[in-house]
């Protein structure tokens, strides 16, 4: 028999729209943006056919580019003489043509994710685009007095025609733009908007409340199952990343981390049974993969466990996080606040302390001491449905209100993860609308904001919710893995 892992190749289906993981997302549309998922489309977002995209834009930007320049040498020895506002043009077709040179180059020396990250360059394209338009477009309108001297008619189509063919470049540059770099585009939708056919986000372990006296734990020294194959792939993906995050786009890097093996949910009582892994694995199983390593068999998931907490101030407030650009994973989404559990967290007789830990986060993220958490509790245990890792969800009561802790909270930090703080009040219908109008919530802030609401207001709130939100109850993990099992 063939092994599975014998061939990895890359065939996680992802949103074109919004680059979500879509690896076992049911319905008809795509759980963030509302894409109409076309399986088509889907099929053709292989590896190859995103190579052969990557250079077809390549050749495109290169042969405009050169295009652009021999056409201007053309319209140099032009009979006519040229005006200053011919100089208009002439500038305009030169960005252009730089713009389209500088754009191919890129694409051919890109590696990795396609479309490309490089923020910067697509800002910079996209001004010289529409600089080369408006140039363009000057020097071929500007001079129709000289032109329309002779016969009127011909001299209005000439300066029309003039003008289409001088902003052409830059009308194509900015289409190519778009095409090329992932950050293109107006500002998403709501991720959360009530459609019929939307999915959940997220797939619950469990839902229920713990203490710190009802939770025990055991260490399997044993490591991640792995092949040749999967190794592989973990490696080019983390050189891949790497080689992002020294262009200065993100922080990363490699850490000890623990893996999740089990977590059973028993009354009374919550039992985790731990294990090692590390970050260089999570970023190539979960974060990356994830369909591909799951053909294999979902025991070759890193799954480093989640430490986040949902904040609830003094005077009412639940309390999110905006991420910002510089974290590896939901840049720009709204999070709980948290981290991954480390083998630092381990307390003095050696066990890891997952309490411990949400409370370190809470201090280092929002800046807070720990005589200010008036209580912190376990409130269920959810995986992010494209990336499959768990996270085990805290509430925190803070003695602050809204106002002292947002005069608390500093951006500035060099090692911050959020931008910046965004409230909702404490309140059914306020949860409810919140979740309905932001725009890119991360699955766990949904999820914490949920199970919060479940806890406080009851199964029937959070049923109702569920349904106006996604059309469904989330999934259990277990009917996941079967609804996988059956589709890859």
């Amino acid at each position: 028999m063939t092994d599975p892992s014998s061939k990895l190749v890359d065939q996680a289906p992802h949103c074109p729209e919004c680059d979500y993981n879509l690896t076992g997302a049911p319905g008809d549309l795509c759980p963030w943006c509302g894409w109409e998922i076309d399986v088509d489309v889907l099929a053709a977002m292989t590896v190859e056919s995103g190579h052969a995209r990557r250079l077809g834009v390549a050749a495109t930007a290169l042969v405009v580019g050169v295009g652009s320049l021999i056409a201007l040498a053309g319209l140099m020895h032009h009979p006519r003489s040229l005006l200053i506002w011919d100089a208009f043009a002439v500038l305009g077709v030169l960005i252009a043509a730089g713009g389209h040179l500088a754009l191919g180059v890129q694409v051919l020396l890109s590696v990795g994710h396609w479309p490309m990250r490089a923020r910067s360059l697509a800002e910079i394209l996209r001004y010289a685009g529409y600089l080369s338009i408006i140039l363009g477009m000057s020097g071929a309108v500007l001079p129709t007095p000289r032109i329309i001297r002779g016969v009127e008619v011909n001299g209005v189509l000439e300066c029309v025609v003039l003008a289409m063919l001088l902003s052409m470049p830059g009308c194509v540059l900015l289409v190519l733009r778009m095409v090329s770099f992932r950050a293109a585009g107006a500002r998403p939708r709501s991720t959360l908007a009530a459609k019929s056919s939307s999915a959940a986000p997220f797939f619950i372990e469990f839902v229920q409340r713990f203490t710190k006296d009802q939770l025990s734990q055991n260490w399997s020294a044993t490591p991640r199952p792995a092949t040749p194959a999967i190794e592989e792939c973990i490696a080019r993906t983390w050189e891949t990343e790497l080689a992002l995050a020294r262009k200065g786009e993100r922080m990363l890097y490699n850490g000890d981390l623990v893996r999740l093996v089990e977590g059973r949910a028993t009354p009374g009582q919550l039992h985790l049974e731990l294990g090692p892994t590390c970050y260089r694995d999570f970023l190539g199983t979960n974060l990356h993969n994830t369909a591909t390593v799951l053909r294999v068999g979902k025991q070759h998931l890193a799954n480093p466990l989640g430490i986040s907490s949902t904040v609830i101030t003094r005077d009412g407030f639940l309390v999110f996080g905006r991420r910002s650009g510089r974290v590896a994973f939901h840049a720009g989404y709204l999070h709980t606040f948290g981290g991954l559990l480390e083998p630092s967290d381990k307390d003095a007789e050696g066990r890891f302390d997952v309490f411990g830990a949400a409370m370190r986060e809470l201090v280092e993220e929002l800046g807070v001491r720990k005589n200010e958490i008036v209580e912190i509790i376990v409130a269920g245990l959810v995986r992010d449905r494209g990336i499959l890792q768990p996270e085990l969800l805290f509430e925190a009561t803070l003695t602050l209100s809204r106002a002292e802790l947002t005069a608390r909270f500093d951006p500035t930090l060099p090692d911050q993860e959020h931008t910046g703080l965004e409230f909702v009040h404490d309140e059914p219908e306020a949860t409810i609308t919140f979740l309905q109008r932001s725009a890119l919530i991360a699955p766990v802030a949904a999820a914490a904001m949920l199970l919060h609401g479940r806890h406080a207001w009851g199964t029937d709130w959070y049923e109702q919710s569920c349904y106006v939100l996604f059309g469904e109850l989330p999934a259990k993990h277990v009917g996941y893995w079967l609804k996988i099992a059956g589709r890859v």
